[in-house]
């Protein structure tokens, strides 16, 4: 079960990157980055990205029992949303180049989608279609 979990994270990493929108130059800025790392901020030991270096990957929200990673990359790209449930079965994640707006939208076997948006950015409409914020950069659903 916990290859096909690991499989699971590592072919969903790859879609987020081959699916990912811009390509182009810049910084997401996440101010949620801004600060330094602690031991709570420790992904799950057998997460696997695949071929992506994460130069930063902080815990950034708890929310269903499931906790709720930000990681960048060198120069900010890619930025990767992680997130981790009891049961390896349900983590999953997704990483793009994108850099503002709605930059990223995942969802695990559980179906729960998670959206990923970059700082400031007006979330009202994705609010108002069900999503929940759990953090200034994240969205999920919650029921």
């Amino acid at each position: 079960m916990k290859n096909k979990s690991l499989a699971l994270v590592g072919a969903i990493v790859l879609s987020g990157l081959l699916l990912s929108g811009c390509s182009g130059a810049g910084s997401t800025g996440f101010q949620a980055l801004e600060r330094e790392a602690t031991a709570a901020d420790n992904p799950p030991e057998d997460l696997d990205l695949g071929e992506i270096h994460m130069e930063k990957i902080l815990l950034v929200a708890e929310a269903n029992g499931k906790k709720y990673y930000l990681g960048q990359g060198k120069q900010a790209r890619p930025s990767c949303l992680i997130v981790e449930s009891v049961d390896p079965y349900f983590w999953h994640s997704g990483c793009t180049d994108s850099i503002q707006g709605e930059m990223l939208r995942i969802s695990g076997p559980d179906q729960k989608s998670a959206v990923l948006v970059s700082d400031d950015y007006d979330t009202k409409q994705l609010e108002s279609s069900g999503l929940t914020k759990i953090h200034p950069n994240i969205l999920v659903v919650t029921n």
